[in-house]
Parts: C-alpha cells; structure tokens; sequence
C-alpha cells in the first residue's frame, strides 16, 4: 500500500452519524491527518453552501484545502469556492428533462454551480424544501421560459416520494439513460449528471492537479454514488452499514458511521502504515 496523500470521504453516511454531525474521533483524527499533510477532502452530492459547516469544523475551511461538490460536477476551493474543474449539463438538457419530467408527473429540480435550486412547477415538493433546508441553497419556483440559458447546470434531479420514482422509472427513456450519468442517490433522489461528473472521476482528477496519484488516494463511502470512488482510489474503505455493492468493491469493510468507522480506518491504515 503506497503512502497516503490524500483522504477523499463521502459525507452522509461516511463522516457524520446518523444524525449528522461529526463525533470529536472524527474531528481529531482527520485534523491529525491535515497537519501531516494529508488532503482531506470531502466528496459530496451537496453544493459548497453545504458542507461549510463541516469544513469550519474540522479546520479545513481556507483555499489550502478543496472540495468535490454536486457529486464530480465540481471541484472547488474550501473558502472562496474557486473551480478547479467543472462538468456541467447543457441548457438543452434542462429543456428535455423537464418535459419527461412533467410527462411522467415527478417532481425535478435543478441545481446550479452557485448554490441555487430551480423548480419550474409551482407546487414545490416536499423533498425539494428539505433538500434546501441541508444544503443551504437558494430554492427558486421559475417557469421555463423565465430561466436564464446561461446559469451553470451541476446536475438535474427527480426529487420525490420513492414510489414516484419507482413508477417513473421504467418510462425513463433509454437514450437519456445512455445519455447521463444516472444515479439514485437514495431512495427520494435520482440524480442526471455529465458522463465525466462522477465522484471517481473527480477524485483522481483533483489529485493530478494536486501532484497525487490514484494510488496514494484513500477513498471511503457508503451510497451507489461513491461507487466510482471506491473503484478508483487507491485504496477503499466501505463503512459498516454501506450498501452490499460497496462492501464488494472495497479493500476493507470498517465499523458503521455511527461508531467512529471512518476515523478507526485512517488510524489503521494511515498512521499505522
């Protein structure tokens, strides 16, 4: 195993409990991993406005540090949100998902590079509020022709009662399927994003830029879209109550995200390597 550089958590799951918030194991142990160099850097479906707390936290809220955002659409620096890299939709997508989306009657929302969410039906949905009310973006009810073609598109969602979502998705038609990068967050969320926007995708992206190869990457997740990641990095840590396809792919299982499981790993497998 080569030596660490870099730490590349997912966020929900992974590095908060269940109630999301960071335990002080965590906080001490990834602060440790910062003062010996080591990026630390979350990888999230959230925008920046999201994770600020967090990165104020762990002490990792300065442009020394970067953050992966909407997923792999972006990468940004920690405090003035500067893009590193950017893999962005096409207003046309918008367009065309939109009208499937009102066809097959799921409610769609559209996040933007700057922390703002479109949703072009008046009857805003729950999911979409509560979306929001974790991630800190501006909610914006626009009709179609009343969105400008120029704001930056991270990535489309379905936002909706799972059972909405079950029920669209057989309709979903095959060429946008083969289009995107499609992927169900969780169970209220299904996600559409660039082919390249992809959580392993960044990863490795960022470490180049950084000066760090793939396989002095330590990559932890829980959900299907930390899947790319986990494949990717150089070696891969599923939690404990991670889905059984990233327990497959992983190099270790660790305890849950509820007992320290994150911060157990880099202990034994960062500084005591």
């Amino acid at each position: 195993m080569s030596k660490i550089k870099m730490i590349a958590t997912d966020i929900d799951g992974t590095l908060v409990d269940d109630a999301k918030n960071l335990s002080p194991k965590t906080i001490e142990v990834l602060k440790k991993a910062r003062a010996n160099g080591i990026y630390v850097v979350l990888c999230t479906g959230r925008p920046l406005s999201g994770v600020a707390n967090l990165l104020s936290q762990l002490g990792l809220d300065n442009d020394d540090n970067f953050v992966i955002t909407h997923n792999g659409a972006q990468a940004v620096s920690a405090k003035s949100g500067k893009a590193i890299f950017k893999h962005l939709l096409d207003f046309s997508d918008f367009k065309r998902l939109d009208a499937i989306s009102k066809e097959l009657k799921v409610n769609m929302q559209t996040i933007t590079t700057d922390s703002q969410m479109f949703v072009t039906s008046p009857d805003i949905n729950y999911y979409s509020v509560l979306d929001t009310f974790y991630t800190h973006m501006q909610l914006k009810y626009r009709p179609v022709t009343e969105i400008p073609e120029d704001i930056e598109i991270a990535k489309i969602m379905w936002a909706d009662y799972p059972e909405n979502i079950d029920s669209a998705l057989p309709n979903l038609p095959k060429d946008l399927r083969d289009k995107f990068d499609c992927i169900r967050s969780e169970k209220w969320f299904f996600e559409f994003m660039n082919p390249l926007a992809t959580k392993g995708n960044a990863v490795i992206e960022l470490g180049k830029h950084l000066g760090i190869s793939a396989d002095e990457i330590l990559t932890a997740g829980d959900q299907n879209n930390d899947l790319s990641m986990i494949e990717k990095g150089g070696f891969s840590i599923a939690m404990g109550n991670a889905i059984d396809t990233i327990k497959e792919r992983a190099d270790y299982i660790t305890d849950t995200n509820n007992n320290d499981g994150l911060a157990k790993a880099i202990e034994q497998f960062v500084f005591d390597n």
